[in-house]
C-alpha cells in the first residue's frame, strides 16, 4: 500500500470529547447564555453537524474545529478531550529506562501509573497518542517499545499515563513522520508494537509555529465568504471543512480540490461552480442552487439535498461517476445533467426531474423514482434492478440494455421508449403504457407482470407468428416494425397508431381491422387492397378516383371521401360510420350490409347503388335515396354498362 499525500491540506487530524468533557461543555454552554447548540454553531461559523458531534462525543471531529468550540466556551481543549496527564508521580527505581540519544531522562512512577519522558535533540512538532492493548505488568523493557515505534517514526518518544489494561504512548515528531505513522496504523499495516496489539492512534496537535496562524486564516476566510460572498473566486484547494456557509453566494467559484467535508451548504448558491475533486463527505446540501455545477467523481453519498417542495436545482450539472448513493434528491431538478456512470443506488429521486439527463451506465438499483420525469433520458445499460418506477414518465427514453429486473413499473409511461435487449424479468408492468415501445430482444419471464396485449406484442416482435390467428387483438400503439405477420389473421384487430413500417403483411387478413393512424412505409409488404384502405383511412382522398375498388369489409369509419369516384366499388360489409361521402359518386356501388350510421350522403350520386337493408339509415333517408335512384331490398344491384 502506498503512503497517502503527506501535505498539510490532506491531513485529517481528528479528536473526540470525553464523557466528562461533554458534561463540562454542556454547563459552559448554559453559563455563557447560548439558548441552543444551533445558535452556538452559527455564532462560531461552524456547521450544526460538527457541533452536534462535539457534544455527542462521536464520531471524532477535526482538531481545529474542536479547539474553536472549546475556545468559544472558554475551556481547555485538552481537558475536554481527556488528555491531561496524571500529576504528582512518584519516583521509579533507577535504571529502569535510559536513552543514549536523549539530553536527559526523568523516571517516575506510582503504584498504578508510570511515566517515562524522552526528550529529543530536535524541536517538538506534532503529538499523537498510540493506544496499545496490554497489561502494564507485562512490560519488561520500555526500550523495546521505543525502538519498535522509531522504526516507523524516527523522532523522540514520550510515554506516559500507562494504565492497567492499556498502554498510551505520546509520540512527537515532524508532520511527515506523524502522518506516515498514523497511516500505517489506520491502514492496519502496523498491527502490533513489540508484541502489543495497536488499538488506535489520535493526532493531537500541529506544529506550534503555524497551527494558530493556519486556523486563524481559515476562519477569517469563512467570515469573508459569509459576509461578502465569493462570486467567481478561486478557492481551489482551501480548507472549508466543518464550516457554516449556508446561504453564501459561491456562484462560479473555483472550489476544485476544496475540503468541504461536514460543511453546511444549505441554501448556498453554487451555480456554475467548479467542485471537481472537492471533498463533500458529510456536507449539508439542503436546498442549494447548483445549476451548471461541475462536480464529477465526487462522493455525495448519504447527503440530504431537499428541504423545500421545489427541491435542489442541479440542472445541467456534471455529476459523471459521482457517488450519490443513499442521498435524498426528491423533487430535485436534474434535467440535462451528466450522470454517466454515477452511483445512485438507494437514492431518493421521487418526483425528480431527470428529463433529457444522461444516465448511461448509472447504478440506480433500489432507487426511488416514483413519479420521476425521465422522458428523453439516456438510461442505456443502466442498472435499474428493484427500482421503484411507479408512475414514472419514461416517454422516448433510451433503456436499451438496461437491467430492469424486479423493477416496479406499474402505471409508468413507456411510450416510444427504446427497451431493446433490456432485462424485464420479474418486473411489474401492470397498467404501464408501452405504446410504440421497442420490445425487441427484451427479456421477459413468467414472473414478469405485464398486460396481455403487451406480452402479445413482445411475442410478435421476438417470435415467429406468421399465419397466427390475431383476430380482434388489441395491437393499438404497438411497435411492430419489421415484424413477420405474413398470412396472419388480423380481422377485427385494433391496429390504430401501430407502427408497421417494414413489416411483412403479405396474405394477412385485415377485414374490419382498424388501420387509423397506422404507420407504413415503402418497405411494408402489404397487398394493394389493404394499402388502399389504409390510404382512405389516413389520407384525404377528396375527389380521388376509386371506381370498381375492392373495399369489402373495410373499416372506413370517419373516412373523408367527399367528391370521390366510387362508382362500381365493392363496399359491402364496410364500416362507413360517420364517413363523409358528400358529392361522391356511388353509382352502381355495392353497399349491402355496410354500416351507414351517421354517414354523410348529401348530394351523393346513388344511381343504381345497392344499399340492401340500408343498415343505419332512417326511413326518411331511404326514401330520399330511392328518389335519387338508390336500390334497397333483396333485389341485386343493377350495374351500369361500361
Amino acid at each position: 500500500m502506498t503512503d497517502p499525500s503527506l501535505g498539510r491540506k490532506n491531513r485529517k487530524i481528528t479528536i473526540t470529547s470525553s464523557p466528562k468533557g461533554i458534561e463540562i461543555a454542556e454547563k459552559a454552554l448554559i453559563r455563557l447564555g447560548f439558548d441552543s447548540k444551533s445558535n452556538f454553531a452559527k455564532s462560531q461559523l461552524l456547521s450544526r453537524s460538527t457541533v452536534t458531534k462535539f457534544f455527542q462525543g462521536e464520531p471524532p471531529i477535526q482538531l481545529d474545529s474542536f479547539k474553536r468550540i472549546c475556545e468559544a466556551l472558554k475551556l481547555n481543549w485538552r481537558e475536554i478531550a481527556g488528555l491531561t496527564e496524571e500529576t504528582q508521580p512518584k519516583q521509579l527505581p533507577v535504571g529502569s529506562y535510559s536513552s543514549p540519544d536523549s539530553y536527559g531522562v526523568v523516571e517516575q512512577a506510582q503504584s498504578e501509573h508510570r511515566q517515562v519522558t524522552v526528550i529529543d535533540k530536535q524541536s517538538q512538532k506534532i503529538k499523537a497518542v498510540i493506544t496499545l492493548k496490554g497489561d502494564v505488568n507485562s512490560v519488561q523493557n520500555w526500550k523495546i517499545i521505543q525502538s519498535a515505534v522509531q522504526e516507523y517514526l524516527g523522532d523522540s518518544i514520550e510515554i506516559t499515563d500507562i494504565k492497567q489494561g492499556s498502554i498510551r504512548l505520546f509520540v512527537e515528531g515532524s508532520p511527515e513522520d506523524i502522518e506516515r505513522l498514523a497511516f500505517h496504523i489506520k491502514s492496519k499495516e502496523l498491527k502490533t508494537v513489540a508484541g502489543f496489539p495497536v488499538e488506535g492512534v489520535q493526532v493531537l496537535s500541529e506544529s506550534l509555529n503555524d497551527e494558530s496562524a493556519e486556523s486563524d486564516k481559515k476562519w477569517h476566510l469563512v467570515q469573508e465568504i459569509v459576509s461578502q460572498g465569493a462570486i467567481d473566486r478561486d478557492l481551489s484547494g482551501t480548507d472549508l471543512s466543518d464550516t457554516d456557509l449556508s446561504g453564501a453566494n459561491l456562484r462560479g467559484a473555483d472550489l476544485s480540490g476544496t475540503d468541504l467535508s461536514n460543511a453546511d451548504l444549505s441554501g448556498t448558491d453554487l451555480s456554475g461552480a467548479n467542485l471537481r475533486g472537492a471533498d463533500l463527505s458529510g456536507t449539508d446540501l439542503s436546498d442549494p442552487f447548483l445549476r451548471d455545477v461541475d462536480i464529477p467523481k465526487v462522493d455525495l453519498s448519504d447527503i440530504y439535498f431537499m428541504t423545500s417542495p421545489r427541491g435542489t436545482n442541479l440542472s445541467n450539472a456534471n455529476l459523471s461517476n459521482a457517488n450519490l448513493s443513499n442521498a435524498n434528491l426528491s423533487n430535485a431538478n436534474l434535467s440535462n445533467a451528466n450522470l454517466i456512470g454515477a452511483n445512485l443506488s438507494n437514492t431518493n429521486l421521487r418526483n425528480t426531474n431527470l428529463r433529457n439527463t444522461n444516465l448511461n451506465r448509472a447504478d440506480l438499483s433500489n432507487a426511488n423514482l416514483n413519479h420521476a420525469n425521465l422522458s428523453d433520458a439516456n438510461l442505456s445499460d443502466a442498472n435499474l434492478s428493484d427500482t421503484d418506477l411507479i408512475g414514472a414518465d419514461l416517454r422516448d427514453t433510451d433503456l436499451s440494455g438496461a437491467d430492469l429486473s424486479g423493477a416496479n413499473l406499474r402505471n409508468a409511461n413507456l411510450s416510444n421508449a427504446n427497451l431493446r435487449n433490456a432485462n424485464l424479468s420479474n418486473a411489474n408492468l401492470r397498467n404501464a403504457n408501452l405504446s410504440n415501445a421497442n420490445l425487441r430482444g427484451v427479456n421477459l419471464n413468467e414472473e414478469t407482470q405485464i398486460d396481455s396485449r403487451w406480452r402479445l406484442v413482445w411475442e410478435i416482435v421476438n417470435q415467429q407468428v406468421a399465419d397466427r390467428d390475431l383476430s380482434n387483438a388489441d395491437l393499438s400503439g404497438a411497435d411492430l416494425s419489421g415484424a413477420d405477420l405474413s398470412g396472419a389473421n388480423l380481422s377485427g384487430a385494433d391496429l390504430s397508431s401501430a407502427d408497421l413500417s417494414g413489416a411483412d403483411l403479405i396474405g394477412a387478413d385485415f377485414r374490419y381491422a382498424n388501420l387509423k393512424s397506422v404507420k407504413i412505409d415503402e418497405k411494408t409488404y402489404i397487398e394493394g387492397k389493404w394499402r388502399l384502405i389504409w390510404e382512405i383511412v389516413n389520407q384525404s382522398l377528396r375527389n380521388r378516383v376509386l371506381n370498381n375498388a375492392n373495399l369489402r369489409d373495410a373499416d372506413l369509419r370517419l373516412a373523408y371521401l367527399s367528391g370521390a369516384n366510387l362508382s362500381g366499388a365493392d363496399l359491402s360489409g364496410a364500416n362507413l360510420r360517420a364517413a363523409n361521402l358528400d358529392s361522391a359518386n356511388l353509382s352502381g356501388a355495392d353497399l349491402s350490409d355496410a354500416d351507414l350510421n351517421d354517414v354523410i350522403l348529401d348530394s351523393t350520386i346513388v344511381t343504381n347503388a345497392y344499399f340492401g337493408s340500408g343498415k343505419g339509415l332512417t326511413e326518411d333517408m331511404k326514401k330520399k335515396l330511392k328518389e335519387r335512384g338508390a336500390i334497397f331490398g333483396d333485389r341485386p344491384p343493377v350495374r351500369s354498362q361500361k
